[in-house]
């Protein structure tokens, strides 16, 4: 099997301005292309037009027209409604005239603009998918993707757009229940509404765009740090001074803990210099700092307890596959991308791809040996490894972690609370390890 775009030019343009052009088709297996030269082309160019589309100036503009079309409809109907029923008492023939020419607004103007927005909707799902799909054909050191949902932490700027407009509906909202002896001011409530859902989508849409975009790039971050340590081993290895470096702090769980309990303390001591007199302010002010810390500190220590459990479950299991005598280590592993389009070459990457899972490693007579509570076992020889490279987590109740890599290209990582005790099976071995 062949992939649908390789070899064919790209998808040709609309034939009218009322007809979008055609998606690409969705990837085959990475496999089915001729060299990866053509797989990155190919991926660029479908990425492109995919994100061109969706961050189209002339759609978005279009769902502008719709959007307020239906929502100002919303806003007239019941303000004729309302307005027809007030003017003159026992007046019915205004009310039937204003509802019926309500019906016909919603049917001429608002029903037509809402089949449009229902197509965009779906073909934004469709756009999306492949996105996704295109997305995950090469992940690799020197894969680029694109940056323009967002950078530096922001995502793009029509998720704040949207967002000011949803606050602004939410305030008026709020504006108008406070006096509910107003009817005709009531009726503007539909219309708010409206404009609050149609406000909500671009915030829904473009933060979870902005998340995807930002979890590929970590995917291609996490080959690039890999793919530095590799030149890094390889030439302090070239000049016969390998480096291991096993120093690292840590944050102590009650410190970290201060800092996040922080601001409830001094948004309550705020509260009690500014309102001294509120007791029941104070009284809500001080339960919810409270529950912060009765809620959050048990978490902390329920999350520390359950890994250890697991840890300790995988070591008393599986210590029956390893000879007397054998230093064993319970790792977590499966800590890379779990993506189901990434051909396996090997044992190895099955290993390090998800989802997360528990077992034990050992260094025994020159062979790193893996054993899985799924079943899963790995040897592999210790002249198989190019060097390992050594992660503080920096957070105490995290784990550090140690990314074994291969000399085949692949790698495993394995977070354990014995990392260093890992480290130093390895360096006994004579396998180079840095830290990060």
């Amino acid at each position: 099997m062949t992939n649908t775009t390789n070899g064919h030019p790209p998808a040709p343009a609309r034939t009218s301005l009322f007809r979008a052009a055609p998606l690409p088709e969705p990837p085959d297996v990475p496999s089915s292309w001729p060299d990866r030269a053509s797989r990155l082309k190919d991926q660029a160019s479908a990425l492109n037009t995919l994100i061109r589309e969706d961050l189209s100036r002339g759609r978005a503009l279009v769902f502008l027209l719709c959007a307020a079309l239906v929502t100002l409809v919303a806003g007239l109907v019941p303000a004729m409604v309302i307005d027809a029923a007030d003017s003159e008492p026992d007046n019915s023939t205004d009310v039937a005239v204003a509802v019926v020419l309500g019906v016909v607004m919603l049917a001429v103007l608002a029903v037509p603009a809402l089949f449009v927005l229902r197509a965009f909707r779906k073909r934004s799902t469709k756009r999306f998918e492949l996105l996704t799909k295109w997305a995950a054909v090469d992940r690799s050191h020197d894969s680029d993707f694109p940056t323009r949902y967002g950078t530096r932490g922001y995502p793009h700027g029509r998720f704040f757009y949207g967002a000011v407009v949803l606050a602004l509906v939410l305030i008026l909202g709020a504006a108008l229940l406070s006096d509910l002896s107003d009817p005709t001011a009531l009726g503007l409530l539909p219309s708010l509404v409206v404009a609050g859902l149609f406000s909500w989508g671009p915030v829904r849409k473009y933060a979870q765009r902005y998340s995807w975009s930002e979890h590929e790039r970590v995917i291609r971050a996490r080959a690039r740090r890999r793919e530095l340590h590799r030149t890094h081993l390889a030439q302090s290895t070239a000049s016969g001074s390998p480096t291991t470096y096993l120093a690292g702090t840590r944050i102590h769980p009650i410190l970290l803990y201060a800092a996040l309990f922080g601001p409830a303390v001094i948004v309550t001591l705020v509260f009690v210099v500014a309102r001294p007199k509120n007791a029941l302010g104070l009284v809500l002010a001080g339960l919810v700092a409270l529950a912060i810390l009765v809620i959050g500190l048990p978490k902390v220590l329920l999350m520390r307890r359950r890994e250890r459990a697991e840890l300790d479950s995988a070591t008393s299991s599986l210590a029956s596959a390893f000879t007397n005598g054998t230093m064993t280590h319970p790792v977590r592993y499966g800590l890379g991308e779990s993506d189901s389009r990434t051909a396996v070459t090997s044992t190895a990457s099955s290993w390090d791809h998800g989802p997360s899972r528990t077992g034990v490693l050992a260094v025994d007579s020159g062979v790193l040996r893996l054993r899985g509570m799924d079943g899963a076992t790995l040897d592999l020889p210790i002249t198989d490894v190019q060097g390992a490279v050594y992660f503080s987590s920096g957070v105490a109740w995290v784990p550090a972690s140690v990314d074994v890599l291969l000399r085949s290209g692949e790698a495993i990582e394995f977070r354990s609370p014995a990392a260093r005790a890992i480290t130093d099976a390895l360096v006994g071995n004579g396998v180079p390890v840095t830290t990060a």
